[in-house]
Order: C-alpha cells, then sequence, then structure tokens
C-alpha cells in the first residue's frame, strides 16, 4: 500500500482535492479513475525524454512507469488557476529509488472536475 502525503491546506478548493486525488491515482495506477478523468486525446510529456498521445497510450506508458512498486507520494504543493494546475512532490519507491516531480496539468476546460488534457512532467532523480 502506498503511503500518501498531503499538505493541510490541500483539501480547501475542489480543484486541489481533484488534482491530489489525480495523482494519487497515477501513482496507485487507479486505471478506471484515470480513464474518467481525462480525455481520449490526453498529451504526457515527460520534459527532457519523450511523450505519449491518447489515453490508452497514456496509460499503457503510465503503467510502464509505475512498475517499480511506490511505497510513498508526498505532495508538497498543489496550485491550480482556471484551466492550469501544477502538483510538486516526492515519490519513494520500493527499491530505496527517489525522485522529484512536478506535473503541469491542462484541465478541458475552467470548471471544477473538468477532465485533463495534458501533463507536462519536470522529474529529477533524488537518490
Amino acid at each position: 500500500m502506498v503511503k500518501i502525503n498531503v499538505p493541510s491546506q490541500c483539501g480547501n478548493a475542489p480543484k486541489i482535492v481533484y488534482l491530489k486525488d489525480f495523482i494519487s491515482a497515477i501513482v496507485t495506477f487507479d486505471t478506471n479513475y484515470l480513464q474518467d478523468n481525462t480525455t481520449e486525446d490526453i498529451h504526457w510529456s515527460i520534459v527532457g525524454a519523450q511523450s505519449f498521445t491518447g489515453q490508452s497510450s497514456v496509460l499503457a506508458e503510465l503503467q510502464k512507469y509505475r512498475s517499480i512498486t511506490v511505497s510513498a507520494l508526498t505532495i508538497t504543493t498543489i496550485i491550480t488557476h482556471g484551466y492550469d494546475g501544477v502538483v510538486e512532490g516526492q515519490l519513494e519507491f520500493e527499491n530505496g529509488k527517489k525522485v522529484s516531480f512536478c506535473d503541469i496539468v491542462r484541465f478541458k476546460s475552467s470548471r471544477n472536475y473538468s477532465p485533463v488534457k495534458s501533463i507536462r512532467t519536470h522529474i529529477t532523480t533524488l537518490q
């Protein structure tokens, strides 16, 4: 089971809670949640590495990236405004590896609970 740590202020706005749940679904690979909350033409870009387009392609790549079991997700910052959101945090894996990440998310619309249209991930290995 993944230990999920989030700042206490992460419950103040619906879109902040939505992003927390979305990132948690990525880490736990909750495919039903991810399918329900992404657009068919979602685009995921890992800065300096690869890009993927289309829901099936993105979900397949997420599964590959999560093949090493995550033991802890720590979210340090969630910011949302209009069509955009940012989640910054750290992942710890069962094999001892740690990475710092920042996901910049674009929603389909500015409404609460709008599906995710794109994700741009910045990632740095810590150990």
